[in-house]
């Protein structure tokens, strides 16, 4: 069972990708609403997390400056992928055709539960000094970046794949890397996406200062 923080901690970020500002006030039908996904997403959800670890920059690193500013002074990083399974996508298409309002607090649900359980998984990683992880699609990097990780980590043992349009399936998935070394804890000055930030223009941040 989560602990009253962590619950405080899952929601706040539930209401940020539902786009709440900080200390916004939230309707209670709100509240219910993310406390009946969270419950429906630990139900449905099959998350999983691969990663590898790696001392020098990929091809796809070396031609975006953002991804080696990112990696500058590292001495490794981790490729990662990680999913929520197919379930919760095929939960969210059935809810978008019978409760649109909910859907939508379903579908932050499972962007935030992602988010959640993949940086509970990084902290217990035998890695002391981890960087933010950085996902293709930052910081003018393209999303096309994630079917090299997905590839190279061979995930489709955990069952993510690619559309031909490029789309990543199961919706809720992610690649990303991980910097080994100990001074980039997340911030928001060490972002290489930080300008046009979404985010900070909310007065907001997105992650946990406790990451």
């Amino acid at each position: 069972m989560k602990s009253e923080s962590s619950n405080k901690e899952l929601q706040d970020t539930i209401l940020r990708y539902l786009g709440y500002p900080p200390e916004a006030p939230v309707g209670e039908d709100i509240l219910q609403r993310i406390d009946r996904a969270v419950e429906e997403v630990e139900k449905l959800s099959s998350f999983h997390y691969l990663y590898a670890h790696f001392t020098e920059p990929l091809d796809f690193m070396r031609h975006n400056a953002a991804y080696m500013e990112y990696l500058s002074g590292a001495e490794g990083f981790l490729l990662c992928a990680t999913t929520l399974g197919a379930q919760v996508d095929r939960h969210l298409k059935r809810l978008e055709l019978t409760d649109m309002a909910y859907a939508i607090v379903f579908d932050a649900t499972c962007s935030a539960c992602l988010e959640y359980k993949a940086d509970e998984y990084e902290r217990a990683l035998p890695y002391p000094d981890k960087g933010f992880r950085f996902c293709p699609g930052y910081g003018g990097t393209s999303l096309d970046d994630s079917r090299d990780i997905v590839l190279r980590l061979r995930a489709d043992r955990i069952g993510i794949t690619f559309l031909d349009s490029g789309l990543m399936v199961p919706l809720k998935s992610m690649a990303g890397i991980v910097k080994l070394e100990g001074e980039s804890r997340k911030s928001c000055e060490g972002c290489v996406a930080r300008t046009g930030c979404v985010f900070r223009e909310r007065g907001t941040r997105c992650y946990s200062s406790k990451v």
